[in-house]
């Protein structure tokens, strides 16, 4: 090795590599350039979930397209299922994050609050929109 360049082999450079991103390394506190580390991040304000609901509630409304179908179905059945709104043409289409969107035509005006307020109270709703035709 000559004696000026100490640093001419191979592994002698790798070493220094090395030792020189170990320093540089030691001086990081974390986070980013701009200072977004965890501690400083702002949180939105987040909706807590009732916990003995959790089972209903984040089924569907997860954000899963399959979530959204059974959303969907649930709010069918209890359709359906309301003597008040039998024969009633009205439809229920799920979407991602207990989106619920209703369709048909109602026979009257009092039928459609019934159906929006049915899809409502089903678990996993968190919104509805009235897309039905005026009767």
């Amino acid at each position: 090795m000559h004696p000026r360049q100490p640093f001419r082999s191979a592994p002698a450079r790798r070493a220094l590599l090395a030792l020189g991103l170990a320093a540089a390394l030691a001086g990081c506190s974390g986070g980013t350039p701009w200072g977004a580390t965890p501690q400083n991040l702002p949180v939105p304000d987040i909706r807590l979930p009732d916990l003995e609901r959790a089972g209903q509630e984040f089924e569907g409304a997860s954000g899963s397209t399959a979530g959204a179908q059974r959303v969907a179905d649930r709010v069918r059945q209890a359709l359906a299922a309301d003597p008040r709104l039998a024969g009633a043409a009205i439809g229920a289409q799920g979407f991602e994050g207990g989106l619920v969107v209703l369709s048909g035509t109602p026979r009257s005006a009092a039928e459609r609050n019934i159906a929006v307020d049915i899809a409502r109270r089903v678990p996993g709703v968190r919104e509805v929109v009235d897309r039905m035709a005026q009767p």
